[in-house]
């Protein structure tokens, strides 16, 4: 008899855990739609902070910062998944960072929701290549964004060509030119 009221105790404590967790669980499912909701309902204005992804020839994480009015930083760092090497420096595979410095226009249109302004500038990409070898690159970064008004919010597009050197065990490696088309969707902060 001792043993079935101490099992029948010790499923009253699980259930009520269970039930706490439950709780919980609602709550906090209830504060992330809550903060979803109001992320969306943000209105977007000028940033000065955004964190997103970039596809093109490569998958990656971006962040880009105004510096001056004008002037923006765009910092990636991702990985290189072209595989026939065409891009990217010739290597699938490759971890990639890029850092591009640009000059940004101020709004070109603005539509009902939309701001659309073009940008141009340098950039610069280290990578590597397990064991093998490492490539330095430099080029120019061309393309539009369009930030959102009533979202946080913002698309871009670019081309970038650029030349890599590559090196093995020094400076004797190769060289070789390299383009891509991306695009990047950020959180504008």
């Amino acid at each position: 008899m001792q043993n079935f009221s101490y099992l029948c105790a010790r499923f009253s404590v699980i259930k009520n855990n269970k039930q706490k967790k439950y709780i919980i669980m609602k709550k906090i499912i209830t504060l992330c739609l809550a903060l979803m909701t109001a992320v969306t309902f943000v209105s977007a204005k000028d940033y000065q902070h955004s964190i997103g992804m970039v596809a093109g020839l490569g998958i990656g994480a971006q962040y880009k910062t105004m510096v001056m009015p004008n002037f923006t930083i765009l910092a990636e760092i991702g990985y290189c998944t072209n595989p026939d090497g065409g891009t990217g420096f010739g290597y699938a595979g490759v971890p990639i960072a890029n850092g591009v410095f640009a000059y940004q226009t101020n709004p070109l249109a603005e539509g009902d929701g939309i701001k659309m302004s073009i940008y141009a500038g340098g950039q610069m990409k280290l990578g590597y290549v397990l064991g093998d070898a490492g490539v330095f690159g430099f080029g120019a970064a061309a393309g539009i964004e369009a930030n959102m008004k009533n979202a946080p919010i913002a698309f871009s597009f670019d081309f970038r060509p650029g030349y890599a050197f590559l090196f093995t065990g020094g400076w004797a490696g190769g060289h070789m030119f390299d383009y891509s088309f991306n695009l990047g969707v950020r959180y504008t902060l």
